[in-house]
């Protein structure tokens, strides 16, 4: 299959190549023109962009559900419904994402992912494995994560949750200071699964030692973790300050304009930069859903109020409920980033994170045919994943 897409602004790593056209072959990018061609009789589709941009599809790292699903479900129903969903929001590859549950329960939803993953195909969001987050949390920092799951590492978890489902687990996120935690990154590491520390109190130098031992990344920057507190008559940083001076760190963030101020996301970008700073929805199945609409994961009560989701208590933000698409625009118009940096926050950088950055997270020859087509406002019009266009 043979696909031309003309009279369109693509947005490469080298810059934006101006009224330009691309050529799609067998699902990858096979040539990136600054031109229109003169004859396109020898492909199979040829689609006018009519002046729109083709840019990268979105990477979620860290997406718990959508569209009245939830991960957590363990069904392949669930995971084929969250993946539909977000098709319709740009999204080409994700991550589906666990909470904190029993261990049967998260055996479960991990079993109903691999076989939602043997469905993967072009056209369609490609599940890549799934990012566990939790049940190795700290409860200090627990957000609305569901208490009673939170439980220390054993050999007997590890070789459960992680040994036994290497296939799929490519993700996890665990607070490094509790328990013996820590000792198993390098484990992790070995078996491809990216280490990110979150929902915890570690202090500057456990981060830098979990960063020594495997960690790559802290899941949701500033949200349920450490940050600079007062040890006697001295300061001391914490997980907020690790993130932010660490070169080998990726920082994740939640930029719905709810987790965030304006400000905080700013001091990230100007920390990180958009090569080290992932965007991620954090989405639960409350997304696309409306006000006060009342929804259960893991044993918990939520509710969307204000445009995100909260817990009963409305003491704990719950989760997001808007796509990566919307953190686009919101990080463009709003917090005033510059659009393509913005666009590789939300895909290059990701890609790069998750080690996948040989076939996916950008526009090059070679590279997975996975392209949004957005107007000026950033709206996505026309998605494809590995070349074939989302209907």
């Amino acid at each position: 299959m043979q696909t031309y897409i003309t009279h369109i602004d693509v947005c490469t790593e080298e810059g934006i190549v101006r009224n330009g056209s691309l050529a799609v072959e067998d699902g990858r990018i096979k040539a990136i023109f600054p031109f229109q061609a003169e004859r396109t009789d020898g492909y199979d589709l040829v689609i006018d962009g009519k002046g729109l941009m083709a840019i990268p599809g979105y990477i979620d790292a860290h997406c718990h559900g959508g569209g009245g699903f939830d991960f957590t479900d363990g069904s392949v129903e669930a995971a084929v419904g969250i993946r539909d969903f977000y098709a319709g929001h740009g999204v080409t590859t994700l991550y589906p994402t666990l909470a904190a549950n029993s261990i049967p329960a998260t055996i479960d939803a991990l079993n109903a992912v691999r076989e939602a993953m043997r469905l993967n195909r072009p056209g369609k969001p490609e599940l890549c494995g799934v990012h566990l987050e939790g049940p190795f949390l700290n409860r200090a920092f627990k957000g609305s994560q569901a208490g009673d799951f939170l439980i220390d590492m054993s050999d007997k978890h590890f070789h459960q949750l992680y040994v036994q489902h290497s296939d799929v687990v490519r993700r996890t996120t665990i607070a490094p200071e509790t328990g013996s935690h820590v000792a198993y990154f390098p484990a992790l590491r070995r078996l491809g699964i990216q280490v990110s520390v979150g929902h915890s109190t570690a202090e500057y130098e456990q981060v830098v030692h979990a960063a020594s031992q495997g960690a790559t990344s802290v899941t949701h920057l500033y949200n349920a973790m450490s940050q600079t507190k007062k040890v006697g008559p001295f300061r001391v940083g914490g997980v907020v300050e690790a993130a932010l001076t660490l070169d080998t760190l990726y920082a994740e963030i939640v930029a719905d304009g709810y987790h965030l101020t304006n400000e905080l996301i700013r001091i990230a970008y100007r920390c990180k930069g958009a090569d080290k700073l992932s965007v991620c929805s954090d989405a639960n199945r409350a997304a696309g859903g409306t006000h006060g609409e009342v929804f259960h994961a893991c044993g918990m009560t939520y509710v969307i109020e204000q445009g995100v989701a909260m817990n009963s208590e409305r003491t704990s933000l719950a989760s997001s409920v808007t796509p990566i698409d919307g953190m686009v625009r919101h990080l463009i118009f709003n917090v005033g980033l510059p659009a393509v940096d913005v666009v590789r926050m939300a895909s290059g950088a990701t890609a790069r994170m998750m080690g996948i950055a040989a076939r996916k997270g950008s526009i090059a020859v070679g590279k997975d045919a996975d392209l949004n087509l957005v107007d000026e406002a950033f709206h996505v019009l026309h998605s494809f994943c590995k070349g074939v266009q989302v209907r």
